[in-house]
């Protein structure tokens, strides 16, 4: 595995591979409308409210879901996994250096998307950004998940089934 955390390694914290996932599982997802530009399924357990961008929270709080949009125009950028190093891999190092978050062991990078997620304080948070070409702009997709308590196998897959949910 990559990792970017030379300097914070002693700080991560290992999730074994059996609590990673590997396992089919259903949710109830139901359609939302983001930033009048696509729809998006998230679990019914949320409940959006105003903001300055998509959020919804779980009934009890314990659980909330953001999600932005930006576009930039394209200038021959190819989308692929060291596309998604050059954008996030900084930032997650900044969490860590300057954030004091604690990054578990869980970093993945494909051609389609990264996902990290971090103990923060009493919760976790789980970070999943994704990039699609649209009328020649780039359009970046960035969820973040945050759970009171600590790591939960089922929010990385749950947030790459959003994910895969989004309709233009």
């Amino acid at each position: 595995m990559f990792s970017f955390f030379k300097k914070a390694k002693d700080k991560e914290i290992k999730i074994s591979k059996r609590d990673r996932g590997n396992f089919n599982f259903q949710v109830d997802l139901k359609k939302h409308q983001v930033d009048n530009f696509f729809t998006v399924g998230i679990p019914v357990e949320f409940i959006p409210y105003e903001s300055d961008k998509f959020r919804a929270k779980s009934k009890d709080g314990r659980k909330n879901i953001s999600i932005t949009n930006y576009a930039k125009p394209r200038n021959g950028e190819i989308i692929n996994r060291a596309f998604f190093e050059e954008l996030k891999l900084n930032l997650y190092k900044l969490f860590v250096e300057e954030g004091d978050y604690k990054p578990y062991d869980d970093l993945k990078v494909t051609d389609n998307f990264i996902r990290k997620s971090f103990k923060v304080d009493k919760e976790t948070q789980y970070y999943f950004t994704s990039a699609r070409i649209i009328n020649d702009k780039i359009v970046i997709t960035d969820f973040i998940i945050r759970e009171i308590g600590g790591y939960n196998k089922v929010m990385m897959p749950l947030l790459e089934i959003i994910n895969n949910s989004i309709k233009y």
